[in-house]
């Protein structure tokens, strides 16, 4: 068992160096597939699932299991702010940004001051108002216009770079 452990923290590490192909060999070789097995349930093994979640939406691209991963870690330890910043970055990976804003939104109500959650939220941004506020964002008027505003908006920074 404390082999596994070891192996465990190991494969954490490798994670937390972006070393994301490595560190998900591990976790496979320790876990054996995507479906770990249910009475590891120690909170080593739980900030394992964690970021074997992570690694498999970032080198495999597996979103359903990676999300399922890091939900069953915060069932495990739903006071580990690590939990919900790796499930927050599942959910951008998976290109689902509000998902992963409720993430992290959840994980500031249990933790208001907590620094890398604020970071956390700080790095996904904030979006723009709807450019015609009393439509909805899918609107087509707003999509081009929001669009369109993106585009002025690259153009600008990028002559702001060249003239430096």
């Amino acid at each position: 068992m404390t082999d596994i452990l070891s192996r465990i923290d190991e494969a954490v590490a490798l994670t937390k160096e972006e070393e994301y192909l490595r560190a998900l060999t591990l976790f496979l070789d320790v876990y054996g597939g995507e479906e770990p097995p249910s009475p590891m349930l120690s909170s080593k093994t739980a900030t394992g699932l964690s970021y074997f979640g992570l690694c498999l939406a970032l080198v495999q691209k597996k979103y359903k299991p990676a999300i399922d991963l890091c939900k069953r870690a915060l069932e495990l330890e739903f006071y580990n702010g690590d939990h919900y910043i790796n499930l927050m970055k599942v959910y951008v990976a998976a290109g689902n940004r509000k998902k992963a804003l409720e993430t992290i939104e959840s994980g500031l109500k249990l933790h208001p001051d907590d620094e890398t959650l604020l970071q956390a939220r700080r790095s996904l941004g904030m979006r723009a108002r709807p450019a015609v506020p009393f439509l909805g964002r899918s609107n087509p008027i707003n999509v081009s216009l929001g669009q369109a505003r993106h585009a002025k908006k690259v153009a600008d920074s990028d002559g702001r770079k060249r003239s430096k």
